[in-house]
């Protein structure tokens, strides 16, 4: 059951309690970071955003905190496999849709609007950098964890866990950095209303991705990564 969210409350405070918030205020333009002190009423207000609304999506992300939790209790071994077959997989179906949605795009309407290309040039960079960053997990760093989960001992050539383990995070700041730059250029994912279906449904997909890789990210930064590193203490 969710709880009441005050009004009162500080954006900053959300965002502690649960990470997952963060995405929730950046879908409304609000500003979670140098703003965090604020309450959530003036952090609306600020962004020009309904709060009623906010709190909705708030509300409906606590809904859905049942099934983290259940993630958060899984063995190591089990987290990784979901991770691998939910999101992995994602990533690997999704990722050559919006690499053609984007070469549409650029052949249909690229010498006409300004931003096709770019954003089509920021696509290409997040699947070029995310797919062999996949690799990099399943093959080197998942692994060594299952190895270390099963109480063995990892004979490996890049030391202890943790050298891997901040390679994969700064790749993952690497891939938000990116899609924080295909918010600026998409306005949000908005296609504008001379969009044909393809630039409407390459946005619609980049948004669902977004998500998909926020919610992806978080298991690993938060759940399954630090786990990992209590095992080598």
């Amino acid at each position: 059951m969710s709880k009441e969210i005050e009004l009162d409350r500080r954006v900053g405070d959300l965002v502690a309690e649960d990470f997952r918030n963060a995405h929730v205020f950046s879908q409304f333009g609000i500003d979670f970071c140098c703003g965090g002190g604020r309450t959530l009423t003036a952090a609306c207000q600020r962004a020009n955003a309904d709060p009623t609304i906010v709190i909705q999506a708030l509300q409906q992300l606590q809904r859905s905190g049942d099934k983290q939790d259940q993630l958060r209790q899984l063995p190591l071994a089990d987290l990784i496999d979901h991770i691998e077959h939910k999101h992995h997989e994602y990533v690997r179906q999704k990722a050559p849709l919006l690499l053609e949605y984007a070469d549409k795009m650029v052949r249909a309407h690229g010498d006409k609007y300004e931003e096709i290309k770019p954003v089509a040039g920021w696509i290409k960079a997040l699947v070029a950098d995310l797919l062999p960053h996949l690799q990099k997990e399943e093959q080197v760093l998942f692994p060594a964890i299952r190895a270390l989960s099963n109480g063995d001992r990892i004979n490996s050539c890049f030391g202890t866990i943790d050298n891997p383990i901040h390679a994969m995070e700064y790749e993952h700041e690497e891939a938000g950095q990116i899609l924080q730059k295909l918010r600026q250029l998409t306005q949000d994912y908005q296609p504008p209303a001379h969009a044909c279906t393809t630039w409407r449904v390459c946005y619609a997909t980049l948004a669902e991705f977004e998500q998909d890789l926020f919610t992806h990210i978080h298991l690993e930064n938060n759940v399954l990564f630090p786990k990992a590193l209590q095992l080598e203490v």
